[in-house]
């Protein structure tokens, strides 16, 4: 697929699109307006608080768990202008209210977590921004929303998406969907990015302590850079698809996005049933660590005005942080996959076999078509050419499997060519999502850096095979340089 997020023109149009020419049609659902009474004096010590020192707060009983979700309940309704929350849970502080802090909890007992609303939640409506699906329940919530509630973890409501997970049309606006509308950018006129749209700018914004997005093609890592924070697209079946509406079998994922790495590490250990050791945060992780930092023509040609600028000062964090940093090319080629192919013949196929599951709502793509054609204003302002295609595709599963297996050898063969010179591979934003999406490998992206607009940049790392614990431990590192070298 054609990556056009970092072209000026591609900008300019998503400005007018979020900014302009904002659509707003009667399918938006109106976001529950209950405020809970909360003083200034405790909204101050709960928002933006690490998970951390929440926790830490409520054992010194400061806090309750409940004023923990009063709070950010609170923040989403009072912010609800940004269109980052399409619902909110309605029995989130009963449940709340029923826990109390233990040091056998992990970290994400008693913290509110918004959820990407194309992943079903118990009781809650999963509608992944399309009209068709307002009041889809899936009887059956995805594992990764039963890990977090064996966690601990509350579940606060559902964030707002690019519809469809941004596989409905070329011609969409990043971060809107029919249900939620435009998801407004946290800190200014940008582009919000997507698809993960509502769960970057609630983090950004502190209306969740930490926030769940799903990733096909760059949909974690591209807004989580675009509002400055933290996300991780985690090794390919690290994390159960199951509940989750699908794209594409071979390359979607749910992964964490937060505030912080360690954040980040908490909602990843909440969400599947990880058992490696514990990661070591340790501001010298990077120390003579080998950092290839991506340098092909094919990337750099395309950059933006300031990132090379930005570039640089990632490369002096580094230095700071006792890094080895070298310019690094990648194998050319894993540079221009295009998986587009991929996407379509799988889209059809999954949303059928999902709804198929469905007790209550069988549903196909074709239907979702007919439905949103009775009234396409309303329905898909910006077209549906790609559900269109996605049924019309005719690759047979064979040809499909080879193609993914291509796409997936290019990648790995760069990366497994890389990681034999250098630990850790460094670039910006998703400018490089073909090498770590068609492969299945670790990504996690940084805030820290602005263009000088205030636009915030990520600096993105991409880690090896299943070492997502050991690249948030670089990330921490390198976490810990940039604020330092920014101050």
């Amino acid at each position: 697929m054609e990556m056009k997020f970092n072209s000026e023109d591609y900008l300019e149009d998503q400005l007018k699109k979020q900014f302009d020419q904002e659509v707003k049609t009667t399918c938006k659902q109106e976001l529950n307006r209950q405020l809970f009474e909360v003083s200034e004096e405790l909204e101050k010590k709960v928002v933006c608080r690490s998970i951390e020192a929440l926790q830490q707060m409520v054992r010194q009983q400061v806090l309750t768990y409940a004023d923990i979700t009063e709070c950010f309940w609170n923040r989403a309704v009072r912010l609800q202008e940004y269109n980052a929350v399409i619902s909110l849970n309605p029995d989130v502080v009963k449940q709340a209210e029923k826990l109390s802090y233990s040091e056998e909890h992990g970290p994400l007992y008693g913290m509110p977590v918004l959820i990407k609303d194309n992943i079903c939640t118990e009781g809650m409506p999963t509608t992944a921004g399309a009209a068709v699906l307002q009041d889809f329940v899936r009887e059956k919530e995805a594992e990764l929303i039963s890990n977090l509630k064996e966690a601990g973890a509350l579940i606060l409501g559902k964030a707002n998406l690019t519809e469809w997970a941004n596989f409905m049309s070329t011609d969409s606006s990043n971060g809107y969907s029919a249900v939620g509308g435009q998801t407004r950018h946290a800190h200014g006129r940008f582009d919000v990015g997507g698809s993960s749209a509502g769960s970057s700018v609630a983090v950004a914004l502190c209306m969740a302590p930490v926030a769940v997005g799903t990733e096909t093609a760059g949909s974690i890592i591209y807004p989580a850079s675009q509002n400055g924070v933290v996300g991780l697209k985690p090794t390919q079946g690290l994390i159960a698809q199951d509940g989750i509406i699908p794209i594409s079998v071979t390359q979607d994922t749910a992964g964490p996005m937060a505030k912080t790495v360690k954040d980040t590490y908490a909602l990843l250990q909440g969400m599947t049933t990880l058992n490696e050791e514990l990661p070591k945060w340790n501001v010298t992780a990077l120390d003579a660590c080998k950092v290839g930092v991506i340098d092909n023509l094919e990337l750099t040609d395309t950059y933006r005005k300031e990132d090379e600028r930005i570039i640089e000062e990632a490369e002096e964090a580094l230095d700071e942080a006792g890094a080895i940093v070298r310019e690094y090319s990648v194998l050319k080629e894993a540079l221009t996959i295009d998986y587009l192919p991929v996407l379509k013949h799988e889209f059809s196929r999954g949303v059928s076999r999902f709804f198929s599951e469905a007790t209550d709502r069988k549903l196909t793509l074709e239907e979702v078509i007919t439905f949103n054609e009775e009234d396409m204003e309303e329905r898909a302002p910006f077209n549906q050419e790609l559900l269109i295609q996605s049924v019309a595709d005719k690759t047979t599963p064979k040809a499909n499997q080879k193609r993914v297996d291509a796409n997936c050898d290019k990648a790995r063969a760069a990366l497994d060519q890389a990681f034999e010179e250098v630990d850790v591979l460094l670039t910006l934003s998703n400018y490089a999502t073909s090498l770590y999406v068609a492969s299945g490998y670790p990504a996690v992206t940084l805030p820290g850096f602005k263009r000088t607009s205030g636009e915030p940049v990520g600096v993105t790392l991409i880690g090896q095979e299943g070492q997502d614990v050991r690249l948030l431990e670089m990330a921490y590192a390198l976490e810990q340089a940039i604020s330092h070298h920014v101050e």
